[in-house]
């Protein structure tokens, strides 16, 4: 069955949620009350709409309570979030995610029972400084405090040789779980592109790595420091 989204609030952060929703195959009803945002992605997602989203007799006629979610995605203050949000839980929406702009807008919607609050920019601050820390990963998903997955770019020492040859394993302790090339990088300025990459599956210990391929991997972070010698 096919997730259904609303958005409301084009900004940067909620610009790119709606389109990359709607990548992944969601029915998105993306709303602001700018026209010419809403020009640029109603051809790239299901339902587009411009309207004021304090609007309650509007808001209350989109049928938003059969939505999976509806994220409230409103930077220009935190007036209108509020308000929105308060018509939507009068209407019955289930789940309501809010983007924060500072603790006050924070900690009104906490007393108003709002638990899934976003925090777009502390989280790009924490991977910055993650990435910042581990020069060579490109990106990393921790599972557990000690173990995660990680994407690195193959380092040279790896260059032409096999997959038996490096001992990922047995000299490193951590397994490989796909290889990663890039097809299609994203266009300068295009908004709501992604990269596009060719996955090898799981790859054969005959396969030889080569300059340009990122390795997806799963072990412990102080192995990948000593993989790339941090």
């Amino acid at each position: 069955m096919t997730k259904k989204f609303c958005v409301i609030g084009l900004g940067y952060f909620g610009m790119n949620l709606a389109l990359r929703l709607s990548e992944l195959g969601a029915e998105v009803l993306a709303i602001d009350n700018h026209q010419d945002v809403i020009d640029k992605i109603s051809d790239k997602v299901a339902h587009a709409v411009c309207m004021n989203a304090t609007d309650e007799r509007a808001l209350k006629s989109l049928g938003l309570k059969e939505m999976d979610a509806v994220i409230v995605a409103i930077g220009e203050g935190f007036e209108s979030s509020i308000m929105t949000t308060a018509i939507l839980q009068e209407i019955g929406v289930k789940n309501i995610y809010n983007r924060v702009t500072s603790p006050i807008h924070e900690r009104l919607l906490r007393l108003m029972n709002v638990t899934e609050i976003l925090v777009p920019e502390e989280i790009a601050a924490e991977q910055l400084a993650n990435r910042l820390m581990l020069p060579g990963v490109l990106n990393y998903y921790f599972i557990t405090e000690e173990y995660g997955i990680f994407e690195i770019e193959t380092p040279e020492k790896f260059y032409n040789k096999t997959l038996a040859q490096i001992q990922l394993r047995n000299k490193y302790n951590l397994n490989l779980i796909t290889l990663k090339k890039l097809k299609k990088s994203r266009g300068l300025l295009s908004l709501g592109e992604h990269e596009e990459y060719e996955v090898v599956g799981v790859p054969k210990a005959e396969l030889v790595l080569s300059e340009g391929t990122i390795m997806v991997i799963f072990g412990k972070e102080e192995d990948v420091k000593n993989l790339l010698n941090l």
